[in-house]
């Protein structure tokens, strides 16, 4: 997961005190969440460190324009969970708000498989609680000014290991605090995003570890229409990013700073031609600077009035800044330099008559300088840039097809390899989905779901030496109903995840759901 970069509300998060400084995606809760946009590719010159594969945006509910407003959700399932969110929301003349509460609770099962043990293993169970407000005051007809304060707290047990039961738990909390004010004219906008974000880590174990991490960040971004076919954005991110172990460390012993000046231009006219071009500029107080550059042009054939063909490619280069605990830990190695990479794509687009749209897409991305453990440093081991460069690649397919006004059908495939497979356990080389979409009447919705992952190859630590393993192929069926009531203000739905009660392996020695259902309600006011 650390070549893909997670954005919420446009803003990149992380936890500095992490291994690889990747965001805890169990800090959000589903109901909070609006949309979510995943773009595919090596994206850094847009959005900087960990954008090397693709960024996932997720973007979170907003105030609406009604004075008052808001939304109550209520849900049951599986393994004794239990979830319960509102939120309250509105816009007056010049301001608005938006207050959101979250809290889930699952009796769980065991993490770790008990599949070799003579008894059966304990419960590890999960709790979520979140907190969320959103302010907005619009100072002029130009000038807007919005304001973000978040808390989220997880409590999550854990085991030993694989086939290794354990009462342990890890305790995550962050803190999260952003102003944007932005001016808008008639060409272009210009805003300003800061964001402060406080993460605390606890392990209760037989190994306890208490971290903390810290990380500032502010993003000036101005966009302008150039003239009808150019559009220019540039602007400078700036992140300072810390972390301590113990109350007796300082932030200040253990943090780096990032500012990264970039540069875009959108060319866009209507003999069908669009292109996108960009530079970076990566500048670390730890290692030297870095230049990123990509480009992407795509050109739309209209074959004729009902067939429409695009042709896309794009060339670029991304990066994955090492981590505060890579850097400085015990296991630290201060004379790391940045993992790299140089992206291709190329890919056709079909649209036929807005009823069926057909995408094939190749892809390779060649790594450079990449960051692992060495067990020659030290006394125990420790990180260095390897020299085992590596190539991905591969091809994905997907198809969307509106067959009549209440049928949709989409079908999606995807084929990846690399040329190190020690580095690409667990990863399968074809994935395929199938989903079918049907409105019973103006009120109900029925969709399915199926998905299929083929067969993986994994290192079992169990034993001594470790061996690989090879994982069985498996599906999945997933079925989802709802039902609108009251003006479509009240929203039932019920939903049954692994309908046949696949059994199958994620991780080696952890336990997977097998048949699991989650009934609940959505009122809105």
């Amino acid at each position: 997961n650390k070549n893909t970069l997670i954005l919420i509300d446009g803003v990149p998060l992380n936890d500095p005190s992490g291994i690889n400084a990747s965001y805890d995606l169990r800090y959000l809760p589903v109901s909070q969440i609006e949309s979510i946009e995943v773009l595919k590719g090596g994206l850094s010159t847009l959005y900087g460190t960990g954008a090397s594969a693709g960024v996932i945006n997720i973007k979170l509910k907003d105030a609406t324009k009604e004075s008052l407003s808001g939304q109550v959700q209520a849900s049951a399932g599986s393994y004794n969970t239990y979830s319960t969110s509102g939120n309250l929301n509105g816009t007056s003349d010049k301001f608005s708000y938006f207050v959101y509460g979250n809290y889930l609770t699952s009796g769980g099962f065991s993490a770790a498989s008990d599949e070799n043990a003579s008894s059966k293993f304990a419960k590890d169970g999960f709790k979520q609680k979140n907190a969320l407000v959103k302010l907005g005051y619009k100072v002029s007809d130009k000038f807007n000014l919005n304001f973000l304060a978040g808390y989220d707290d997880i409590e999550a047990d854990y085991d030993g290991g694989a086939y290794t039961d354990g009462n342990y738990q890890q305790l995550n909390s962050q803190v999260r605090v952003g102003i944007t004010p932005s001016y808008q004219y008639d060409k272009g906008k210009i805003s300003l995003k800061t964001l402060v974000n406080l993460n605390d880590k606890e392990f209760v174990s037989d190994y306890p570890s208490h971290d903390n991490g810290k990380n500032i960040q502010t993003d000036l971004v101005h966009e302008h229409q150039i003239n009808d076919y150019l559009k220019g954005l540039w602007g400078v991110n700036i992140q300072n990013m810390a972390y301590k172990v113990s109350a007796e460390d300082n932030y200040s012993d253990n943090n780096f700073t990032i500012i990264d000046p970039y540069a875009s231009l959108f060319f866009e006219n209507n003999t069908g031609l669009n292109v996108h071009a960009g530079i970076r500029l990566n500048t670390h107080s730890v290692y030297d600077s870095k230049l990123l550059y990509n480009i992407n042009p795509s050109y739309l054939i209209e074959a004729t009035d009902e067939i429409k063909i695009k042709v896309l490619g794009s060339i670029g280069t991304s990066y994955i800044t090492p981590s505060l605990y890579q850097l400085y830990s015990a296991y630290g190695n201060s004379e790391l330099t940045p993992e790299e990479s140089l992206n291709y794509e190329g890919g056709l687009s079909m649209y036929f008559n807005k009823d069926i749209e057909l995408n094939f897409t190749y892809f390779k991305r060649e790594e450079t300088n990449p960051i692992g453990w060495d067990s020659s440093r030290g006394d125990f081991g420790g990180y260095a840039n390897l020299g085992e460069d590596r190539t991905v690649k591969g091809y994905e397919t997907n198809v969307n097809w509106n067959v009549l006004p209440k049928w949709v059908i989409a079908a999606n495939y995807t084929h990846a390899t690399s040329d190190q497979t020690s580095t690409f356990y667990r990863i399968p080389k074809d994935k395929f989905g199938f989903s079918l979409q049907y409105d019973v009447t103006d009120y109900t919705h029925v969709s399915a779901k199926y998905n299929y992952t083929s067969a993986r190859t994994v290192q079992d630590f169990s034993t001594w030496p470790s061996s690989e393993v090879n994982l069985d192929s498996y599906s999945i069926v997933d079925l989802l109903i709802q039902q609108k009531m009251i003006n479509n203000r009240l929203k039932l739905f019920a939903a049954v995840n692994n309908i046949l009660d696949s059994d199958f392996i994620g991780v080696l020695g952890f336990t997977t759901r097998g048949r699991n259902f989650n009934i609940g309600l959505t009122y809105n006011f």
